[in-house]
């Protein structure tokens, strides 16, 4: 394979060779009539597009979606944004990618954050829920999956180790609750804020895409993780059948709403308060990405978020930056090359 170029450090005018992943591609025309192959291109640094103008429809057909190809081209600027005139692209064989090229990983030290979560769980003084806790702690696979699992395709924490990074935070804002307001159940907070998306360890894979699988797909998240805190109850000696009702409840209900792809509504502080703590850090999450994404636009505002129905004021002073462009209605144009922003409800696929 060739050396690796990242999208972070490429340059216009740059002469261009190097595997990328290809992350969507379409067919289209030219006025004239003319096909034309649109390709988004990523690595683990970030994504840009690219163009093939000749031969499109022959090569249209030589690769997929999550195909890792080779690249040849130039890059070039197109309405201040660097895109690949692609002259050449073919597959690579599987065998020969290195996964860790293509999927962004948590800043964080996954050493670290499973310690967090340990430490966590030693503060439950439950003796039922501190049993329940220690079948997944002490789980080599399960700490070693926990390590490396996204938390989603291409919302909040997607990339190597977000799933981790983001139970820790989740938990982490359920104790600082708890201290809030101290009716509320901190052992039953805690520990439903380590297991709640402990089905998304059977819901994604992360080879060089992050995608879902079957039962991800079939069956989704919240339905995985009770079956699979279901069976760890079971080998629970004791585990009083009240508790267990009340945690499923928890895991069942996390997202809130049934059009958020719960299915239960929270009927219960707790449940409440996972929730809210869920939908909270996932959001601060995709807000951070978002802004460092468009940090380079000289704008005081972002690109216009479908996801959100709205732009996200980036900070400063109106003399920070020059005011948007606008289209029709005075709105700005769409620009949604710089982050995924594949519309969907929170909870569903995309959460």
């Amino acid at each position: 394979m060739n050396q690796k170029r990242f999208v972070h450090e490429l340059r216009e005018n740059e002469a261009l060779t190097s595997p990328f992943l290809v992350k969507a591609k379409s067919l289209g025309s030219t006025r004239s009539g003319a096909p034309f192959l649109s390709v988004r291109l990523a690595d683990r640094t970030g994504e840009m597009e690219g163009r093939v103008w000749e031969r499109a429809a022959e090569l249209d057909g030589a690769f997929g979606v999550n195909d890792v190809v080779r690249v040849r081209g130039r890059v070039e600027r197109y309405r201040e944004q660097l895109q690949v005139n692609i002259t050449e692209i073919e597959r690579i064989p599987r065998e020969e990618v290195d996964p860790g090229a293509f999927l962004p990983r948590s800043a964080e030290d996954p050493e670290q954050l499973w310690k967090m979560l340990r430490e966590l769980a030693a503060k439950v003084q439950n003796p039922h829920l501190t049993r329940l806790l220690q079948h997944f702690i002490t789980d080599r696979s399960f700490s070693r999956q926990m390590k490396e699992a996204p938390a989603a395709k291409s919302m909040h924490h997607a990339y190597l180790g977000g799933l981790l990074e983001h139970t820790v935070s989740v938990t982490l804002l359920l104790e600082r609750l708890c201290d809030h307001y101290p009716t509320l159940d901190r052992d039953l907070l805690i520990t439903a804020g380590i297991l709640h998306d402990v089905g998304k360890l059977e819901e994604l894979t992360h080879d060089t895409a992050l995608d879902y699988t079957d039962a991800g797909r079939l069956l989704g998240h919240v339905v995985l993780g009770v079956q699979r805190v279901v069976e760890k109850i079971s080998q629970t000696r004791g585990f009083p059948p009240g508790l267990a009702l009340v945690l499923q409840h928890l895991i069942i209900s996390h997202h809130g709403e049934y059009d958020f792809g719960s299915p239960k509504r929270p009927k219960t502080p707790e449940a409440f308060a996972l929730h809210y703590a869920d939908d909270l850090d996932a959001k601060m999450n995709h807000l951070s990405r978002l802004l460092e994404a468009e940090r380079a636009i000289p704008s005081r505002w972002t690109t216009f978020q479908r996801v959100y129905d709205r732009f996200i004021f980036k900070g400063g002073t109106p003399d920070d930056h020059p005011p948007p462009e606008t289209g029709r209605h005075g709105e700005r144009s769409f620009n949604y090359s710089l982050l995924d922003q594949t519309p969907s409800v929170p909870g569903g696929e995309e959460r």
